[in-house]
């Protein structure tokens, strides 16, 4: 009986170079604007409800802007991402499951 030989393979990618730096965090959400964008994800919608309810109760937000993308393999579209940057300032990307 001979020894067998075991290739082992690393499936990760390595870590991505950012292009674009991240935006600024708001001092205070006091007053500000929220803009959420679900992916559509089950559940990402109930749970963006219960976080909105609970800023509005924490932070007195002014306003919120619910966006959804059409599934959760693609990018938000640049329309969608344009009216989030022209109408919000702080902004909630997440997923459902």
């Amino acid at each position: 009986m001979s020894a067998g030989r075991i290739t082992v393979l690393n499936p990760t990618a390595p870590p991505r170079e950012l292009r674009h730096s991240l935006a600024a965090r708001p001092a205070d959400l006091r007053g500000q604007s929220i803009g959420f964008l679900w992916n559509t994800k089950p559940n990402g919608d109930l749970l963006f409800a219960r976080l909105e309810e609970l800023l509005r109760r924490k932070y007195e937000i002014s306003g919120v802007l619910h966006r959804s993308k059409p599934t959760s393999s693609v990018p938000a579209a640049g329309p969608v991402l344009n009216e989030l940057a022209g109408s919000i300032q702080a902004a909630i990307v997440g997923l459902g499951d």
